[in-house]
């Protein structure tokens, strides 16, 4: 993605993401007219343009407190394919695996590790390929089931799987192909890939033709299946893994419904609303680890 866009866009999330309520930059006003206006007469001439951004991965700053635990982690390079995905891990005894979230990174973990830790457990966080400092500009949610299944023969299964966001879909479609995990806490993650586009779609402003040529695309390469097999929503319902879904209900990227619809569908699943936090500072909340952590606590025994 060009780096004008980047900047453009870095305030608002592509997959999922909601505007912050003030004026959009120039630029982004321009690829908006363009995705609307032209998108309009040449549906996929726009339609592969979007394709493409759908895939690319953008790096934002690291936060003082992840700076902080990378230093203190040890570091280990996965090899996953081609991908040589930078992972990071705390303490020993058994996993607790932390999967981010799109434009996330490893170190997001990091409010989470001294409570696991003293709770004896130990903390393994990928950067997924294409975010923090594994290399790439694009990836999708195969690519990062990959990884989480290489993490697994490499540190062996998780007594734990802790998500935000994006995250949390790539934990339910690995989980339906051969990952294992004892319990999972899934924060602010989507329920279905049909919001992630809609989102996407309302961001840039794109003609509905454009969205159809992209949603065309996407089943071309992923086949027709594409929306279920991925869904999250669909993919919780064959697990019996006990669940923790926690959603904000201030979250503007991801409604709180799309966490509600994730623990109906996952059976037993515990569903906790918070108020205020968004879909960000959720993960920095001390209310949120106490509970999570003596849930994780609590199933793991």
């Amino acid at each position: 993605m060009p780096y004008w866009l980047t900047m453009a866009i870095r305030k608002e999330q592509l997959h999922g993401g909601r505007a912050l309520g003030r004026a959009p930059p120039i630029s982004l006003r321009i690829v908006r007219f363009l995705f609307a206006r032209v998108g309009a007469v040449f549906p996929a001439l726009l339609g592969r343009w979007a394709y493409s951004l759908w895939f690319r991965t953008r790096r934002f700053p690291q936060s003082a407190a992840g700076r902080q635990v990378t230093l203190n982690a040890a570091h280990e390079i996965v090899q996953v394919g081609h991908v040589p995905v930078a992972v990071y891990s705390w303490g020993s005894g058994p996993v607790v695996l932390f999967v981010h979230g799109w434009s996330g990174r490893g170190s997001q973990v990091a409010a989470f590790i001294e409570p696991l830790l003293d709770a004896g457990f130990r903390v393994v966080a990928p950067d997924l390929p294409g975010h923090g400092t594994t290399p790439g500009h694009s990836t999708n949610i195969l690519e990062c089931a990959e990884v989480l299944q290489a993490i697994q023969q490499r540190y062996g299964k998780a007594a734990a799987v802790l998500t935000h966001s994006f995250g949390g879909m790539v934990l339910a479609y690995a989980m339906n192909h051969g990952l294992h995990a004892q319990c999972a806490v899934c924060i602010a993650a989507p329920a279905d890939a049909r919001f992630l586009i809609d989102g996407f779609a309302q961001t840039l402003d794109m003609h509905p033709s454009v969205v159809t040529n992209l949603c065309k695309r996407l089943e071309k390469r992923f086949e027709h299946d594409f929306w279920e097999r991925i869904s999250t929503e669909c993919n919780v319902r064959k697990l019996s893994t006990p669940a923790l879904v926690v959603h904000d209900l201030k979250d503007s990227s991801v409604p709180w419904q799309q966490g509600e619809r994730i623990a109906s569908a996952w059976p037993g699943a515990q569903f906790m609303k918070t108020q205020g936090l968004g879909h960000g500072r959720i993960l920095q909340d001390a209310a949120v680890i106490d509970v999570a952590v003596s849930f994780v606590t609590r199933t793991v025994g």
